[in-house]
């Protein structure tokens, strides 16, 4: 199955620094930054502790079975959840348009992605068409969460 990067990428285009969210605490800013983070983390470009690497491998692939048994709808799953800290946005010098663009080029890395598996950095190794699911899903819900999907 495929997931709809591109478009994800198309509706980015209509968040700015004022969009304000339908529910939660992030700014538009955190909430790119946080999905930044979603992706950089589970390809393992940011680090995460030893404690959140046991924990994801014990309780992660229950939390995925418990995405699926929502059918990864973005209107099940709960407003305002708890976030793991190695996911929480992050003060950053970095400008709003470029992590935009860091967005996009994040989202298109894993949409390239050709491999049947993929190692996740908190799940272990997870069919790729499972990941990009994931990713598609979070970042879906937060644009949901913005008003622009």
């Amino acid at each position: 199955m495929t997931y709809d990067f591109d478009s994800l990428i198309y509706k980015l285009n209509y968040l700015d620094e004022e969009t304000s969210p339908k529910w939660g605490k992030m700014n538009s800013f955190q909430m790119i930054n946080h999905c930044n983070n979603f992706i950089e983390v589970s390809l393992g470009y940011q680090k995460i502790s030893i404690w959140t690497r046991l924990f994801g491998r014990f309780f992660g692939k229950l939390f995925l079975k418990y995405l699926k048994s929502l059918d990864f709808d973005i209107n099940k799953y709960p407003k305002n959840s708890k976030t793991l800290k190695e996911f929480k946005p992050f003060i950053s010098e970095e400008s709003f348009l470029n992590q935009k663009n860091r967005l996009t080029e994040n989202l298109k890395t894993v949409n390239e992605l050709k491999s049947h598996y993929t190692i996740h950095n908190i799940y272990g190794k997870i069919e790729t068409s499972l990941f990009k699911k994931t990713v598609h899903f979070h970042t879906s819900y937060h644009f949901n969460q913005f008003g622009i999907l």
